[in-house]
């Protein structure tokens, strides 16, 4: 049955009315609903897609760790004031790392409880040397007692230098495996844990600068952090650390515990800084944005670097003052003086995080930091290419597309008055090692990044495609009505202008002859 030329005429106007209320309720819900989407899935739970991602490392990740080798160190104990110190590169030691969330607690408040594991195998392959290589360097554990006792009686300082004295050398030298995981034992470090003196309470029976990390679920500490289900821009951010937020190595707003562990990040497209949170300097980091990005796999990302505000102590940044009130002190040049200065910028003080001992970070080869440290020795040469601290994240998800976390352990050397060993050496930064960090993308999780970029511009061509056809149907449908163009029942179409002034039909001849036909015309005769 054919349509009446109104309902032809509500077809069209009500599908097209149709389209285009679907299409424009489709474009003002659609964000809504990605970011319904996006906090479903990124949103820490038991069940979201960032738990598999998170609880265990979905991605290949390196440590390169580098030593320095103090090459000239026999000529520098003869004469301390007149040999400048040098150093030899030497690495990478490339270990493989896998990170495990262990003891996982959720807490009403919406955050999650948890410890890690983090687990190291040396890869040989990508090393350039083995664990058997020798290095030599400052003696870590006769540096720390020294700096230890600074500020005790006399006649303990006496004491326990002549024990230093006896028992310890200047400098060491150790393979690499013991400098790393291995470990190795020291007579002093026995004899101070048998004495049982609060102040040298360190609680290993070796040293090692890695030792005993790999595979303990409790050297980095409780962590406490939010899980962005409540709202998806906290996703990541540590709320406290052994259960404290603000723990007591520093002063002030240096001691708060900010920022991400790096693993999880929230949405950063309208973010200047991140924050990091590093439990191996007890501290966190605060990366700026560059005006650069890093693209990975068709993805772009906001590049978020280092810059030399990191590990200031208030000589360029005055709020980064309270870096320097515990921890960070250099000492005078009048060794007998009871007042200690800041050292200059560009390394933090983590001794009250690192068991009393005189240790700094910064970034490798003192990049960002004062020029005096790199004057003071040979073999050091910064470069932004080589020890620039910087992630690439993508902007929308928050899934980092590359990480190279870079840091420097440095050991002070300084004289102290009632030290044998050390009385007439100079003031000076002494670098240990230095290890990069790298984290990147996989293509797998490079898919899941873009499906969930591509939604917002899915919806918006839907919005577009329905709207579009909807406007269209109305429209068109507009224009035929006022030009009285639409098809009526009986056929006739109605063209927006006057029938043919004659019609010449074909008729027969009722007499049924066949070959006779008249024209009937429609017009009168004159």
């Amino acid at each position: 049955m054919a349509l009446s030329v109104n309902a032809k005429k509500g077809l069209v106007f009500g599908i097209g009315a149709a389209l285009l209320v679907i299409g424009c309720v489709i474009g003002g819900v659609w964000l809504v609903i990605v970011a319904s989407i996006l906090e479903a899935q990124m949103g820490l739970t038991g069940t979201s897609t960032s738990f598999s991602l998170w609880e265990e490392t979905p991605v290949p990740m390196y440590i390169e760790v580098y030593f320095f080798d103090w090459i000239n160190a026999a000529e520098f104990q003869q004469n301390p004031h007149n040999v400048t110190p040098a150093f030899a590169e030497m690495g990478p030691y490339v270990f493989s790392e896998h990170h495990s969330k262990v003891n996982i607690a959720w807490n009403p408040n919406n955050t999650v409880t948890f410890q890690q594991i983090r687990r190291w195998h040396f890869v040989p392959e990508r090393s350039n040397g083995t664990l058997r290589d020798e290095v030599t360097n400052i003696n870590t554990i006769a540096v720390t007692v020294e700096y230890m006792i600074r500020h005790m009686n006399p006649m303990v300082q006496i004491v326990v230098d002549a024990l230093v004295k006896s028992l310890e050398p200047m400098f060491v030298t150790k393979t690499v495996g013991q400098l790393m995981f291995e470990g190795y034992e020291d007579e002093l470090l026995n004899i101070t844990a048998r004495l049982n003196i609060s102040d040298f309470q360190v609680p290993f029976d070796k040293f090692g600068w890695f030792y005993p990390r790999n595979n303990s679920p409790t050297y980095d500490g409780v962590f406490n952090m939010h899980t962005g289900t409540d709202d998806i821009h906290v996703l990541g951010m540590m709320d406290a650390w052994n259960y404290e937020q603000n723990p007591p190595y520093y002063d002030g707003q240096c001691s708060r515990i900010t920022g991400s562990t790096g693993e999880l990040l929230p949405p950063v497209e309208n973010l200047d800084k991140i924050g990091l949170f590093a439990p191996e300097i007890c501290s966190s980091l605060e990366l700026v944005k560059s005006d650069n990005s890093i693209s990975r796999y068709g993805l772009e990302g906001y590049k978020f670097y280092g810059d030399d505000s990191v590990f200031d102590n208030g000589t360029k940044y005055p709020e980064k003052r309270c870096f320097c009130a515990k921890g960070q002190l250099l000492g005078t040049a009048d060794i007998s003086a009871s007042v200690e200065e800041c050292v200059p910028s560009g390394v933090r003080g983590i001794s009250k995080c690192r068991f009393g001992a005189p240790a700094f970070v910064s970034f490798p080869h003192f990049y960002q930091a004062d020029p005096s440290y790199v004057s003071n020795i040979i073999g050091l040469n910064p470069s932004q290419d080589l020890h620039e601290f910087y992630l690439a994240v993508e902007p929308y998800t928050g899934i980092p597309l590359e990480v190279k976390a870079r840091m420097q352990i440095n050991l002070l050397l300084r004289p102290y008055k009632n030290s044998k060993l050390f009385k007439d050496v100079p003031r000076v930064m002494v670098p240990i090692l230095w290890f990069t960090q790298s984290v990147e993308l996989t293509p797998d999780l490079a898919d899941l990044a873009k499906l969930l970029v591509k939604l917002p511009a899915i919806g918006l061509t839907i919005f577009f495609g329905l709207a579009g056809i909807g406007a269209l149907l109305i429209v068109s449908g507009i224009v035929i009505t006022l030009r009285n163009g639409w098809e009526g029942e009986e056929g006739d179409k109605l063209l927006g202008h006057e029938s043919s002034s004659f019609v010449t039909p074909i008729v027969r001849n009722v007499n049924g002859d066949n070959n006779e036909e008249r024209k009937i015309t429609t017009d009168e005769e004159d």
